[in-house]
């Protein structure tokens, strides 16, 4: 029955698939021996080893029973840098965990994974970007749940809803949805949720954690860092003794991702801080007597860098003299630009028209016309494609693999607690 639903959440794309048969199974046999061959030495080993072979023949089932996603899809540049394909990856990173919770609801009988969302009043663009999640919770057959607070709330009232879902075992994740409101204490209220609900790894226990080296690695990891991460490894971008230049030194993405590079064996890290590069020619106006001597320098760091991450915030500052040739460009950043730039920066984004918790539906973000603005990143893409040699693109790079990387971790909070 393709409507069945558990806790509010549909599994109609999951298990209840036509031609999906998950007891007679019917695996693709050449992909399994090659799988079981990669595996051939734990599994000679018997004991707990061998309690990996269902999970093993799960697996299998489920990539033989679905067709490969048609999400391929041509760059927009017209240079020949190649394209890291973002929704692709992501689109698979899904399937995979999809795959996994469909094995710990049929084999371990153990409910689906829940994701519990706090949402401070009434930004539009906050309300889309939890709408996505929403959707892409759905997908895999992650439960979610939305408290939506108004934006004069107190400080004492968010705690209190943080604490009510720290203590709520139905929920293995909590996100807190940034920026709050000016009134509000961010940092305290990241404090106030349980770091191993932390799905967003931005509480101070996991951020330690993650940038001290020789100890107990951090509950969860942020999430841009980690798709940014993935994304080069599911394309085979070499990151060990390659150099790496970090435009943006924020707590969300530019630090964590440094502390990740660093960890994944990159020759030399190069942090540049946000504020030089957001308005460098306003910058030269006031410090003239420095502006001889730091844009040269982080040209300079840029130029040298194998890798380039961009995570500024500001529409296409990185330019073709930038890079040097043959490098790898990820942009981090999400800029809605109006086509006629002298009418302001678009506010928001249209939201899509899948079905949402009916929190959702008390107030939807305004609709542009699709003339209106256009979304681009921090480099400008069709320059840079000219001289790079592979490079995202704004939008679907790292939007689509820092949602997938949120699932990623709920999934994993949810196989902690069965070990508690």
């Amino acid at each position: 029955s393709g409507g069945a639903r558990q806790h509010g959440v549909a599994f109609s794309s999951l298990s209840l698939q036509p031609g999906f048969e998950f007891g007679p199974m019917r695996p693709n046999w050449p992909k399994l021996k090659l799988t079981c061959n990669c595996l051939k030495e734990p599994l000679r080993g018997w004991g707990r080893r061998l309690t990996f072979l269902p999970q093993l023949l799960a697996r299998a089932a489920w990539n033989s029973s679905k067709p490969e996603p048609d999400l391929e899809s041509s760059p927009s540049w017209t240079g020949s840098a190649i394209m890291l394909d973002g929704r692709l990856q992501a689109a698979r990173w899904k399937r995979e965990i999809a795959a996994k919770i469909l094995f710990r609801r049929t084999s371990k009988r153990m409910g689906p994974p829940g994701l519990a969302a706090v949402v401070i009043g009434d930004r539009p663009d906050s309300l889309l970007y939890v709408r996505r999640k929403c959707e892409a919770c759905e997908e895999v057959g992650i439960r979610f749940h939305l408290e939506r607070l108004p934006g004069d709330a107190d400080q004492d009232m968010v705690v209190n809803v943080l604490r009510k879902l720290n203590s709520d075992d139905r929920f293995h994740g909590i996100m807190l949805q940034l920026p709050v409101p000016v009134h509000l204490n961010e940092s305290r209220l990241l404090k106030s949720i349980n770091p191993m609900k932390d799905v967003d790894g931005l509480h101070p226990y996991n951020v330690g954690r993650l940038a001290m080296r020789g100890t107990w690695r951090p509950a969860f990891i942020p999430c841009a860092p980690l798709g940014c991460v993935e994304l080069l490894w599911r394309e085979n971008i070499q990151i060990r003794g390659r150099s790496v230049a970090v435009l943006g030194d924020s707590n969300v993405v530019g630090m964590p991702i440094s502390w990740l590079l660093r960890d994944s064996g990159a020759s030399t890290i190069n942090v540049v801080h946000g504020y030089w590069l957001k308005d460098p020619e306003q910058n030269n106006m006031k410090f003239p007597a420095q502006a001889n001597f730091v844009e040269p320098n982080l040209l300079n760091t840029v130029r040298n860098a194998d890798i380039i991450i961009s995570a500024i915030g500001r529409a296409e500052v990185i330019k073709r003299d930038w890079v040097k040739a043959g490098a790898t460009v990820i942009d981090v950043g999400i800029n809605p630009i109006p086509w006629d730039h002298h009418e302001g920066i678009a506010r928001c984004m249209h939201a899509s028209s899948r079905k949402v918790p009916e929190a959702f539906h008390e107030q939807r973000p305004h609709k542009p016309e699709k003339s209106d603005y256009k979304v681009v990143g921090d480099v400008a893409a069709e320059e840079v494609s000219h001289v790079a040699n592979a490079m995202t693109p704004v939008p679907g790079g790292i939007g689509p693999m820092t949602i997938a990387a949120l699932l990623s971790n709920t999934y994993l909070g949810a196989s902690r607690q069965e070990y508690l």
